[in-house]
């Protein structure tokens, strides 16, 4: 053989080594080639917020496989905006973790072949863990009033409260954005009788705007209409708030208020009573475990002379597991007790005088020691609080001459016929257990049961001479209410009967009730649907406290009359408010 054909031989015997290769190579690469193009990966993105809206940088977001082990994972930017690594279709576990931030984790989480899937995320503190506690029953827990302004700079809810508190505690798929700049405001007619201070036609405008970073600001005006033959011109009150959210999970509020009550007299030549107050709170998390609370009340009031008090309060809240939530409270005024104070930011009329006209100093002492505990879907509190108090306000009704308000150191209104008086100081100390039972998810029921030291009346009573009238004495109080919203009608309701020895003048409990709290109370704020007729946003509401006059006692005035002492005179009032 020639070395032509030699070498003609072996390049074909190397072509036939080569081609069957080749061929294999390009076989096995269509086949990759369709098998990945039927397992394409799926992306996963998002924004971790917390629960007001703010974006939050620096969140851990994991996707877990069934064994647990980690199939991707990535850090939110500064923009609370996160992006996971392709990972192949499947069935998943979604996590995520923050400092300050209480975890959060989603079991089933099915991803298709090339799926894009947005999951924003809200992460929850400790201060949003109380959503489901119904800790102290003067703070927001309920449908706030019209008189109760919520304060709220949250990104995710407005900040008039007039929608049902969302839970954070879950993954959320909805598509949310960077909340816009944002202005709400509402108009109020009312009318009513036999509130203290809060008598006759009143007219009020709330305006609030929220930014981006779930900063806001409040303002409110009241404007109520006095008969000249009582007083020389309209109540006013303003009130001004401003909230600002911290980097540390918590947020620093700011509220001042002015009010002037003309109508309001201790029986010498006066203006009436003025009060300007300032409220600053101070709230912030340590870690998942601690909230801690602090704030102070600077307040100025005038009648026949002028007093200046400061009310300082600390509450330090602790969550050692996730159904069980301790609390500690030092207030030194019943006012402000929590942050949550801020959002009434017209609080009830108080105003009590010494034997010289001077409002008396309210500063006192409540510490309280709270455990509550998640028992499936209800929710069991046990408390026990001292309590000191520098006074005893009580409250009545029945109409005073001048001489005879000044003789008993009243202050009275002459709008309702009203008055408020001061008993001696007292101190005190009680237990109370309590259980929530949420019905819907924005309707529950609620029931108390109180045992601590309220003043009592020893035989007839004498305005002049209550020192020696009325004695400190342990009574019960029983509480049962339904509070929420019935969502299918759009009603906002309340209904409540607490109940305790109808010889008592003031309050079982006193730091954890609303002024306003006994025996019968109702409230009703209902959205009304008229078509065309009527237009968008404008709400009817009611209120009555007391509407079985419970608790009345009479007692002698000086110049021999009868009037009524009442833990809680009855007031009915109603009116229109309309959102815009």
């Amino acid at each position: 053989m020639t070395s032509e054909s030699r070498r003609a031989d072996e390049g074909v015997s190397a072509v036939s080594r080569v081609v069957p290769g080749l061929f294999l190579l390009l076989l096995l690469g269509g086949c990759t080639g369709g098998c990945w193009a039927l397992q394409a990966p799926a992306v996963i993105s998002g924004t971790v917020r917390d629960a007001h809206g703010v974006p939050q940088m620096g969140t851990l977001v994991q996707l877990l496989r069934p064994d647990a082990s980690t199939a991707a994972s990535c850090l939110s930017d500064d923009r609370g905006k996160y992006v996971l690594p392709p990972v192949m279709p499947g069935q998943y576990r979604m996590r995520a973790t923050a400092a300050f931030f209480l975890p959060i984790s989603k079991d089933d989480v099915r991803l298709q072949a090339g799926a894009r899937a947005v999951i924003n995320l809200t992460m929850t503190t400790l201060f949003e863990a109380d959503n489901w506690l119904p800790t102290q029953r003067r703070k927001a827990d309920e449908p706030a009033d019209d008189w109760k302004w919520a304060l709220r700079s949250m990104a995710n809810r407005p900040l008039l409260r007039l929608v049902d508190p969302e839970d954070g505690s879950e993954l959320s798929t909805s598509a949310g954005q960077t909340q816009p700049v944002t202005s709400q405001g509402q108009v109020v007619v009312m009318n009513g009788d036999g509130s203290f201070g809060d008598g006759g036609m009143h007219q009020a405008l709330l305006l609030d705007r929220m930014m981006e970073d779930g900063d806001g600001a409040v303002l409110r005006a009241d404007v109520g209409e006095v008969d000249e033959a009582y007083a020389p011109g309209p109540s006013v009150e303003v009130f001004a708030g401003y909230e600002r959210r911290t980097p540390m999970g918590g947020s620093t509020r700011v509220v001042a208020s002015v009010q002037s009550h003309p109508e309001l007299t201790d029986g010498r030549d006066t203006d009436g009573y003025q009060v300007m107050r300032l409220a600053s709170t101070q709230e912030f998390s340590l870690g998942d475990t601690f909230l801690i609370d602090v704030g102070a009340l600077l307040q100025a009031e005038r009648m026949s002379g002028t007093q200046v008090d400061v009310e300082p309060y600390v509450r330090v809240m602790a969550r050692p597991t996730d159904d069980v939530v301790l609390e500690y409270r030092y207030a030194s005024g019943r006012e402000l007790q929590s942050s949550e104070d801020l959002d009434q930011l017209q609080p009830v009329v108080t105003a009590v005088v010494d034997d010289r006209g001077r409002p008396l100093v309210e500063r006192g002492m409540h510490q309280e020691v709270s455990i509550s505990r998640k028992l499936g879907s209800t929710v069991a509190t046990a408390e026990a609080y001292i309590d000191r108090f520098p006074y005893g306000a009580m409250s009545g009704t029945g109409v005073m001459r001048a001489e005879t308000i000044r003789q008993s150191d009243a202050v009275a209104d002459t709008m309702t016929d009203t008055f408020e008086v001061a008993a001696p100081g007292y101190g005190g100390h009680g237990v109370g257990v309590s259980l929530m039972q949420p019905l819907t998810t924005a309707l529950g029921v609620w029931a108390e049961v109180d045992d601590g030291t309220a003043l009592e009346r020893e035989g007839g009573l004498d305005l002049t001479r209550l020192a020696t009238g009325v004695h400190p004495t342990m009574a019960p109080a029983f509480t049962v209410a339904l509070r929420g919203r019935v969502l299918r009608s759009d009603t906002w309701l309340r209904v409540e009967y607490r109940w305790q020895p109808l010889r008592t003048l003031t309050q079982v409990n006193a730091y954890n009730v609303l002024p306003q709290e006994a025996y019968l109370t109702f409230y009703v704020r209902q959205r009304l649907w008229c078509g065309r007729l009527l237009p968008d946003g404008l709400d009817a509401f009611v209120l009555g406290t007391n509407l079985l006059k419970q608790g009345y006692q009479p007692v002698q005035a000086p110049d021999g009359a009868m009037l009524v002492l009442a833990e809680a005179p009855q007031v009915v009032q109603g009116g229109l408010s309309f959102n815009f």
